[in-house]
């Protein structure tokens, strides 16, 4: 397939072989991003870029991200690393949105017990707009196992991501259709039809 001149890198094709040339780095962004599409929405399928886009290997942060998920207008998931020619570094950062009321009501507990509670995990309050003061950030070093654990403990409840989604959702389709990778997005919903399971934990 011959690749337009107008299509921005992170929407290519080239831009996911280059991802999936890592076989690794492919699984873990297929998992990630299928356990946040299969929690947040009845039927992901549907809702491609019309409630959600998908961008692969996007100049955000000078090119460190190897995916950003958008819901609406807001991003919620993605994974940094510090050089995508040194996939071996030592933290893969991933940062996933959830709804702070949700969470609050999944752990009974508030905003600043969380640190203390899960101390391999990073919690910031989300500043976008968008989410209307009810988003937090949850940072997970993937090659951490301590961290690992206790997001597995954590994000355990689908009621995280989807009241944040309804709420992106609830405000139309997003601006980032452009920068939407469909050949990335088609890989995710195989992966979740194929071990739909699996790619929920």
């Amino acid at each position: 397939m011959t690749q337009s001149k107008n299509v921005y890198p992170s929407a290519s094709e080239e831009n996911f072989r280059e991802l999936a040339s890592d076989e690794n780095a492919l699984g873990i962004c297929l998992d990630l991003v299928a356990l946040y599409l299969g929690l947040a929405f009845d039927d992901p399928a549907s809702g491609e870029v019309e409630s959600w886009t998908l961008s692969c290997l996007p100049t955000t942060n000078g090119g460190q991200r190897l995916f950003t998920l958008n819901i609406g207008p807001m991003e919620v998931l993605y994974v940094e690393i510090p050089y995508l020619e040194n996939r071996d570094t030592d933290v893969w950062s991933v940062s996933m949105y959830v709804s702070r009321t949700a969470l609050e009501e999944r752990t009974g507990k508030s905003f600043d017990d969380w640190t203390s509670d899960f101390p391999n995990l990073g919690f910031h309050r989300s500043q976008l707009v968008s989410a209307e003061g009810d988003a937090v950030v949850i940072r997970i070093n993937l090659l951490d196992d301590a961290s690992n654990e206790e997001f597995v403990t954590l994000v355990d409840d689908a009621a995280l991501l989807r009241r944040l989604a309804d709420r992106l959702v609830a405000k139309g389709k997003g601006p980032y259709g452009h920068y939407h990778n469909r050949w990335f997005a088609q890989a995710v919903l195989d992966h979740l039809r194929e071990a739909p399971d699996e790619a929920l934990m």
